[in-house]
């Protein structure tokens, strides 16, 4: 077994270990402090899928009135970097707390600026400049992000609910029985990686598609498919892939269309079924309640059902499937499963 495999089957397990953690006295006690600040802003920022883990923290707090962005730390630093004030929070998420673009950032940023820091290394630059820091708590990786993205999906989560109304209790619930379903889904892994594998076997670049909090997904799992599969993966909003880029659907077509729970379910359901009636070839991830019987009997869907959870919580389900359909393919291809040809997996480099 390859060591990316190894890394996304310990996700549930390092989880779990990871959640008591973020619920020791320490952490809650940080928590309590950030949910007394009321910033007028909140900026999310980190790089790759430590940019892109923050998405749906954004959308649960924009949902709630409070004012936030999501903005790569790349562009923050070279070109947004004056909306940060002095009643802004600044969340910074680097696994290694020293991606280039997060220590020039520090370097630059004035020291009345709060700082949420979420790393899995400390001490790390990052973990030093922090007025609050979350430690991701799991083990590390030697290559493509798995359970590190996951920890920081989970503690954004968890802060930006601690900036909504201060108790997280419910939160925590959720997130641990989010988990178990992950554990429960990876039993049956490698029958869930050959049903994907030979779908889409063939499959020459793909494109991911989904809204709201599903764009998290979208935009971290085709960072992972270009990075394990070295090929293109283009990440789109459902809506504005009607707007122009459907032309590209014909027979070698192959998406990922996301579908959880949410108001726009059958939205999603709808795209998938246009681009298999346009004889393109499309894997569903949607929940066990979902209706798909006009997709159910069309050789051209794979209908992935999950179990039902809520939707803002639904991206940490919903990358696994991803996760294995990357590592299948990858094997099947001798591919070097998740090493890196021309990077790392921290960039000293801008």
């Amino acid at each position: 077994m390859n060591f990316y495999l190894k890394d996304i089957l310990s996700q549930a397990q390092e989880l779990k270990k990871a959640m008591d953690h973020y619920q020791s006295r320490a952490s809650l006690e940080k928590l309590r402090k950030i949910a007394q600040l009321k910033p007028q802003k909140v900026v999310f920022s980190g790089m790759g899928s430590s940019h892109f883990c923050a998405i749906g923290a954004s959308i649960h707090l924009k949902q709630h009135g409070i004012e936030n962005e999501v903005i790569s730390t790349g562009e923050l630093l070279h070109y947004e970097s004056e909306i940060l004030k002095e009643d802004t929070l600044l969340v910074l998420i680097s696994q290694s707390g020293e991606s280039v673009e997060i220590v020039r950032l520090i370097e630059k940023l004035p020291k009345n600026i709060t700082v949420v820091a979420i790393t899995n290394k400390i001490p790390s630059t990052l973990s030093e400049r922090g007025d609050f820091v979350f430690d991701i708590h799991v083990s590390q990786e030697k290559s493509v992000t798995t359970r590190t993205y996951l920890g920081s999906t989970i503690l954004v989560q968890i802060i930006a609910e601690t900036l909504r109304q201060g108790d997280t209790s419910k939160v925590f619930e959720e997130l641990k029985e989010t988990v178990q379903n992950m554990s429960e889904y990876l039993k049956s892994y490698e029958k869930h990686m050959d049903e994907l594998r030979l779908f889409m076997k063939e499959m020459q670049y793909l494109c991911l598609m989904g809204r709201g909090y599903a764009l998290e997904t979208v935009r971290s799992g085709s960072l992972f498919m270009r990075e394990v599969l070295r090929f293109p993966a283009l990440d789109f909003d459902c809506a504005e892939f009607r707007h122009g880029p459907m032309e590209m659907v014909q027979s070698d077509f192959h998406a990922i269309v996301l579908a959880p729970s949410g108001k726009t379910q059958e939205l999603n359901i709808n795209m998938a079924n246009d681009i298999a009636q346009k004889k393109g070839k499309v894997v569903l991830i949607t929940d066990k309640k979902a209706d798909t019987n006009s997709l159910d009997r069309m050789a051209n869907v794979l209908v992935i059902r999950l179990p039902v959870i809520e939707e803002r919580f639904s991206s940490i389900l919903q990358i696994v499937p991803i996760q294995l359909l990357a590592n299948g393919l990858a094997e099947e291809r001798n591919i070097p499963v998740g090493e890196f040809r021309w990077g790392s997996k921290v960039m000293e480099i801008e």
